[in-house]
């Protein structure tokens, strides 16, 4: 057997192994349960930034009700556009599908890459509207107390203060 055919071989046979493998364990038992969050690496570091943003601004408690109503509708309306286990299992199949083919399809491999950066940039959007909403409720000194907090967390994570 030639030495390059069995090389690419073994790289797609652990390419399929590694994503079906990482699908077995991605199910989760059951999504209408209490809600089961862990944050862990870059997903906390994402998380603790927005708190980071309201320090220091001495919130009133009629500020705090509203942030938190507005982060409760920003919450239910990602649960309400969340991808079924169905959608999810059918882009799955449609990776695997583009993975295992005979030649590389390019065409279906960029509609899902577009597919998925469509679905960041739509929750990129709801995450800026509901941090607008929130400014929004800030008086100007807050604002500015808010503005001087962002410039801080500017930079690579490892530059921070």
């Amino acid at each position: 057997m030639n030495k390059l055919t069995l090389k690419s071989g073994l790289l797609a046979l652990m390419t399929t192994a590694t994503l079906l493998s990482s699908a077995a364990f991605a199910e989760t038992p059951n999504r209408d349960a209490a809600p089961y969050h862990k944050m862990h690496g870059e997903h906390r570091a994402h998380h603790d930034g927005m708190h980071k943003l309201f320090r220091g601004l001495d919130l009133t408690d009629e500020q705090r009700g509203q942030m938190k109503q507005i982060m409760q509708q920003h919450r239910d309306a990602m649960k309400q556009n969340r991808p079924t286990d169905d959608v999810r299992q059918a882009h799955q199949s449609q990776m695997l599908a583009v993975l295992s083919a005979d030649s590389f399809n390019e065409a279906d491999a960029l509609a899902l890459v577009q597919a998925k950066q469509q679905q960041r940039q739509n929750a990129a959007i709801a995450r800026l509207k509901v941090q607008h909403d929130i400014y929004q409720l800030l008086t100007p000194e807050q604002q500015a107390q808010f503005k001087a907090n962002l410039g801080k967390g500017t930079g690579r994570k490892g530059d921070r203060r």
